[in-house]
């Protein structure tokens, strides 16, 4: 019984990881920029690198790990994500350090759907593998938000290479304590690898990423139509060949069942509120309200701890008041956080702020341990890695939604109020340089840049117009996240089961 909890902090430790990677980098990429003489367009993709190559191997890792051995794949996971945060903290280009975050999306991926197969494995009893999920869920919600608060303070003391450099001594601990309490699972079957699925998956999975990446900024271009009609092509041709395998990679009669649908699409919206959420109020705080990067990471503790907290007793409200019920309750939660975020202004004060991020927190953390379960209810537990890369594929996508298209929305109405405020100038800003002009349109933060450059006057009337240009545009980007929470809140009403027993079983 002791052991099966031990495997679990282990497991966590290895999840803790790879979830501060996602938001850790963000505070450093200043730093980065400076050092590494780095264009905006370079530091978007040392970011996006981890995001595209994670999403685009996770069901073959998954597969692997059935195949091969879960425990076998959480540890190449762990060395290939160590030697590459090392290349990344030892990079001397911008381009040495994307190729090093790409290899560290690969790492990520062959650890985060292992450490959850091997808890399937490792925790039988339904009741007790909901309270493992609930703080596996924790651990990965509570890393993201935590992100940025343990970056700011390594770049409080250290360069920006610490935020890569701090991983390796931390996965050595890890792999150990993976050699010494870990066991070793895999689908006794040995069943063959399906590999022109996962190359067709990965192919569509990867060009599906970049394309929701770099919409926003290029819009209809010719490298989003290619990358689009990959992403098409790919997982077009994934389901046909799906349907003919003898052994797929994702069997496509997963999709018949009415619980694993609503239950993947219920991961991916809270990912969607999470990451979008996540990518919008930092930058609110930190360039509207002007609060250091350590400071706006402590202010997202509400949320964090709110999620901790729902995650940790979310299995036990569910057997009180039901599966179905619990997550509707959570989703309402999520989406009234976000309908009150909507109605942020330029001065708010933080106790409001908090309040809301509480809420999205406890929403996400009651929702996400009941909707993950479902998905591994769904799935046979010989093939839990590939329910767990299913899970862990969602919710990146659905991140990767949730800030491509609550960013869109924010910055398209951003550029009108931008626009509206120039052409308020008359010919007054014909006076204004063009650089000047085209930095305040890019962005808060390149506008922010901007006036850092200007005589105090010219500064402050920038940081005021594009303040509140931003605080509109991030209103509308929250209530359209609201909205498309509650049309999630819907489908779980209609299509969740009542209990999960009855899926588990």
């Amino acid at each position: 019984m002791q052991r099966r909890w031990v495997v679990l902090g282990v497991l966590s430790a290895a999840l803790a990881l790879i979830s501060l990677d996602n938001t850790i980098v963000n505070v450093a990429l200043p730093s980065m920029q400076e050092d590494l003489d780095a264009s905006t367009a370079e530091l978007q993709w040392v970011v996006d690198a981890y995001s595209v190559l994670f999403a685009g191997t996770l069901l073959l890792a998954g597969a692997l790990g059935d195949r091969f051995g879960r425990r076998r794949i959480l540890l190449i996971g762990l060395v290939v994500f160590g030697l590459a945060s090392l290349g990344a903290g030892l990079a001397p280009t911008v381009e040495l350090l994307m190729a090093a975050r790409a290899v560290m999306g690969i790492g990520g991926a062959f650890i985060m759907p292992s450490t959850l197969s091997i808890l399937v494995q490792v925790f039988r009893e339904p009741r007790m593998r909901a309270q493992a999920i609930g703080i596996w869920a924790a651990v990965a919600g509570v890393g993201v938000a935590l992100g940025p608060i343990i970056g700011g303070l390594l770049l409080e003391h250290f360069s920006w290479h610490s935020v890569f450099l701090v991983n390796p001594p931390l996965i050595v601990l890890v792999l150990g304590s993976t050699l010494l309490w870990v066991p070793e699972s895999r689908d006794e079957s040995r069943p063959q690898l399906d590999m022109r699925g996962a190359a067709l998956s990965s192919l569509g999975l990867i060009a599906l990423v970049v394309t929701i990446i770099q919409l926003p900024e290029q819009g209809i271009a010719p490298t989003t139509i290619i990358s689009a009609v990959l992403a098409v092509g790919g997982l077009a041709g994934f389901v046909w060949w799906e349907r003919r395998a003898s052994r797929p990679l994702l069997p496509m009669t997963l999709f018949t069942q009415r619980t694993f649908v609503i239950a993947i699409v219920t991961v991916a919206l809270v990912y969607f509120a999470l990451m979008g959420a996540f990518f919008l109020l930092p930058q609110f705080l930190q360039l509207v309200q002007s609060m250091s990067p350590l400071q706006s990471g402590v202010a997202m503790l509400p949320g964090a701890g709110g999620l901790l907290v729902a995650s940790l007793v979310s299995p036990s409200i569910a057997q009180r008041i039901g599966t179905r019920t619990t997550v509707v309750v959570g989703l309402v939660l999520v989406m009234l956080g976000l309908g009150l975020a909507s109605t942020y202004r330029v001065d708010t004060s933080y106790w409001f702020i908090a309040v809301t991020l509480g809420l999205i927190g406890i929403g996400m953390g009651v929702t996400l341990p009941q909707a993950t379960n479902a998905v591994l209810g769904s799935v046979p537990r010989e093939r839990s890695g590939l329910g767990s890369a299913v899970n862990d594929a969602m919710g990146e996508l659905g991140g990767s939604f949730g800030v491509a298209i609550l960013g869109a929305v924010m910055s398209v109405f951003y550029r009108s109020r931008i626009e509206e405020a120039i052409t308020a100038l008359g010919d007054r800003a014909a006076s204004i340089p063009a650089q000047v002009l085209d930095g305040v349109r890019e962005s808060l933060a390149s506008a922010s840049l901007v006036a850092q450059r200007l005589p105090q006057e010219y500064a402050s009337e920038v940081r005021e117009v594009t303040g509140a240009a931003f605080v509109a545009g991030m209103t509308w980007a929250l209530l359209a996240g609201a909205v498309i929470v509650l049309v999630g809140l819907v489908l779980a009403w209609r299509m969740f089961p009542v209990r999960l027993e009855r899926v588990e079983e």
